[in-house]
């Protein structure tokens, strides 16, 4: 039976009403209660990390989510990670882990959703699904689960607002996708460790931007 960890950060797919619309209050158990048929073959459990929209994670969260990273994997219980995050930046997050989890030797997949879970209508489950596919499959890297595509956190983009397709892949193709067959794998697309395990959450502040135009 495979162990799978699920670690919440909020989002849209942990959204709950409330006077003030749509916010963060689902915790990590309460999304696990509302799909109860993913225990089944797994041995899954949750915790809590942050409770934030998307839009509000910054450089000092991408350090803490990749340090509770690094804790799991020297706790070894973990075969596999879920990362539950707002679309707003889970690109920037994916592609941030991607290099501060150096060699990682287990997968973290993040996956979130357009709809709460608690819509009727929401894309959430199939998204949990595909992640958990993916964190139960024993390869290695950090990817980006969404609309039954698998994506090297270091190509994913959000391109739609709206649309359930949220998520393309820059300049290559998807690392995996679902269909009637189960989990397909591009293997020569997943990214190779050369060393050991190394945390690499230290992050260097001294950066200007420059924007160039015409004239």
């Amino acid at each position: 039976m495979k162990k799978v960890l699920l670690l919440a950060t909020g989002g849209t797919i942990a959204c709950t009403h409330s006077e003030e619309g749509l916010t963060p209050g689902m915790s990590g158990d309460g999304i696990l209660e509302l799909l109860p048929e993913l225990r089944e073959g797994f041995a899954i459990e949750s915790r809590d990390i942050l409770n934030l929209d998307s839009s509000n994670i910054q450089p000092e969260e991408w350090q803490r989510i990749a340090e509770k990273v690094a804790e799991l994997i020297e706790e070894g219980w973990a075969e596999g990670v879920i990362l539950t995050h707002g679309t707003d930046t889970m690109a920037y997050t994916a592609s941030a882990l991607s290099f501060m989890l150096e060699n990682i030797p287990l997968p973290v997949v993040l996956t979130g959703s357009q709809l709460p879970l608690t819509d009727p209508l929401s894309d959430g489950l199939e998204n949990i699904r595909t992640a958990l596919a993916m964190a139960a499959s024993g390869h290695s890297g950090v990817f980006v689960a969404f609309n039954r595509q698998i994506l090297l956190g270091t190509r994913a983009v959000k391109v739609r607002t709206t649309n359930f397709q949220a998520f393309e892949s820059v300049n290559v193709k998807p690392v995996g996708w679902i269909d009637s067959r189960g989990l397909n794998i591009r293997e020569g697309l997943l990214p190779k460790a050369d060393g050991p395990f190394q945390l690499r959450s230290q992050l260097c502040k001294e950066v200007v931007l420059i924007k160039l135009i015409p004239g």
